[in-house]
């Protein structure tokens, strides 16, 4: 079978459980207390934004008040090293190991590790290795997608070497991530609490991203990590893989953007932008 049916099979089975378990929602009643739309649309999603634009190198356009103090970058060194095992990660590393930013907002006390997803991100779910691995970065912390452990491996020396200077004269630490970028997310969010200092615990916010792990990682990571939100658009198929028996973590915050419907249609941050507009009170 070619790359291009491989593909197309990959997203009409993905899609097909999404469409058949499909309803209308409400989003003011589907949100979770603690959840601010408003928040999101002024910071998060501009945060998500921003890791793409540093993909690019084009401008980052950080929310007003944020500075960023380092780009997250994948080590293409290790990246040569796993390409025999991780072919599709080492590869992703190698077209552009830039995977995100980190910054802050000292007014607020707010630091932020924002990552990239991929403009191929159902090319890249459907050949990214789905065995489950142990989480590796923590003992006894359950089995994670193999495929988002070798990508956030690639890329887990940088955010070491700057999560305490983009830290500094912060408290808060949002961790924010769009499709990949939120997988990557919820794989780094253990990680960077237990291993790295300052040790600040990570309020997470997920736009479209994939199952991570299976139900022990889910137990041990909702023990550790207390916030962890990921917004979920009607009818985006990504949010439904990989199928059985990955798992979801944190609260889901449910939004329609309306438009087309397609497989990958719901899927951009555009779309999730939309959807959010959609939970504002009338007078905002």
């Amino acid at each position: 079978m070619s790359r291009e049916m491989a593909r197309r099979c990959f997203l009409a089975n993905a899609a097909s459980p999404v469409i058949a378990s499909a309803y209308p929602i409400e989003p003011a009643e589907e949100s979770p207390t603690g959840f601010d739309p408003q928040f999101a649309l002024a910071v998060t999603v501009p945060l998500a934004f921003a890791a793409y634009n540093a993909m690019t190198g084009g401008p980052l356009n950080l929310p007003p008040g944020y500075d960023a103090t380092a780009l997250i970058q994948a080590d293409r060194a290790l990246a040569v090293a796993m390409a025999d095992e991780h072919p599709v990660a080492a590869k992703m590393a190698l077209e552009n190991n830039i995977f995100g930013v980190m910054g802050r907002n000292l007014s607020t006390r707010t630091a932020f590790v924002a990552f990239r997803g991929t403009a191929d991100l159902d090319d890249v779910l459907a050949d990214l290795d789905v065995i489950p691995v142990p989480y590796e970065f923590l003992p006894r912390f359950g089995f994670v997608h193999a495929g988002f452990r070798a990508v956030y491996s690639l890329v887990r020396a940088s955010i070491n070497a700057n999560l305490a200077a983009t830290c500094a004269g912060c408290d808060t630490l949002l961790v924010v991530g769009h499709s990949l970028g939120g997988a990557l997310s919820v794989v780094s969010a253990p990680d960077i609490l237990v291993n790295m200092a300052p040790h600040i615990a990570p309020s997470l916010t997920t736009f479209a991203g994939p199952k991570s792990g299976l139900g022990d990682f889910v137990k041990a990571f909702s023990r550790l990590v207390q916030t962890c939100l990921r917004v979920v658009n009607f009818l985006d198929v990504v949010p439904f893989i990989p199928l059985w028996p990955d798992q979801h973590v944190g609260t889901a915050v449910h939004v329609d953007s309306g438009g087309p419907i397609g497989p990958l249609s719901r899927h951009s941050l555009f779309a999730y932008e939309r959807g959010l507009e959609k939970l504002l009170p009338a007078s905002a």
